[in-house]
């Protein structure tokens, strides 16, 4: 909220829709966050409760996850090539009530799952939409949540406390199942705010987001650092257009991994 008032009219992520780039503001980053947050409530989210997302860097998944967040629910974010299984896994193991999914190919995992999870009441699908009544197109969020009022939002967003579990972020599993890492707020905007100060980041500058949204060094980076300084988030289109997307973008801060670096 600060940062929404600091920065109201500055481009908070920038995105690329049939090969033009796209930005909106931190004030209109805030109020969709909203608009999503009261949906969730509408759809059944309880304090405490987690929200699974599964899907690529775009600003869907930076909304879905704050917007659960305001809600008082918790944020979970899955691998995008996780089997249905470690889908089922994640969703149960959370006690995830509303399942975020970027496309139909995604949305066929908790299909196929769903039978599993009694706790899954509803699933939000980014792109396009679902005959099934529990599956709601993202477009048709902001209907959803109208009967819930903004004063019931605030009512959440209130009763939460620096030491209140803010995001529950998975393992690998590789030498088990995956543990769920809880995340206080208080971890995440001390860890944005340590970096801010040793990197010297201010809002004017940028970073191109595209490794797994679902790692919380990616979170810290696209997420809640941003949202310490004011700077601007980027989302590559691809791997593969990483290159032509760093051109375009210029970014004043990246981070990589090994891999990337090669």
């Amino acid at each position: 909220a600060e940062t929404t008032t600091r920065y109201a009219d500055v481009p908070a992520m920038k995105y690329k829709v049939e090969g033009e780039w796209r930005a909106f503001s931190w004030q209109e980053y805030e109020a969709r966050v909203r608009v999503v947050a009261r949906a969730f409530l509408r759809l059944g989210l309880e304090p405490g409760a987690a929200v699974t997302i599964i899907g690529n860097n775009r600003p869907e998944w930076l909304v879905a996850n704050v917007a659960a967040i305001y809600a008082g629910g918790v944020p979970t974010g899955v691998y995008q090539t996780a089997s249905p299984e470690q889908c089922r896994y994640i969703a149960e193991h959370s006690g995830a009530t509303i399942a975020v999914v970027e496309d139909r190919s995604q949305l066929e995992k908790f299909k196929a799952i769903r039978g599993e999870l009694p706790n899954l009441t509803a699933t939000v699908l980014i792109d396009g939409s679902d005959e099934d009544p529990d599956v709601h197109a993202w477009e048709d969020l902001s209907g959803l949540g109208e009967s819930v009022p903004e004063s019931e939002l605030d009512r959440h967003i209130s009763a939460q406390q620096p030491d209140d579990v803010c995001t529950l972020i998975y393992t690998s599993g590789t030498t088990g199942s995956p543990k769920g890492v809880m995340m206080t707020h208080d971890n995440l905007v001390w860890t944005a705010e340590t970096l801010r100060h040793a990197l010297d980041v201010t809002h004017d500058d940028c970073l191109l987001s595209y490794l797994p949204l679902s790692h919380i060094a990616e979170q810290v980076a696209s997420i809640y650092g941003p949202m310490v300084s004011g700077f601007c988030c980027w989302f590559a289109e691809s791997m593969e257009k990483l290159g032509d997307n760093l051109r375009e973008a210029r970014p004043t801060i990246f981070m990589a991994v090994p891999r990337v670096w090669e």
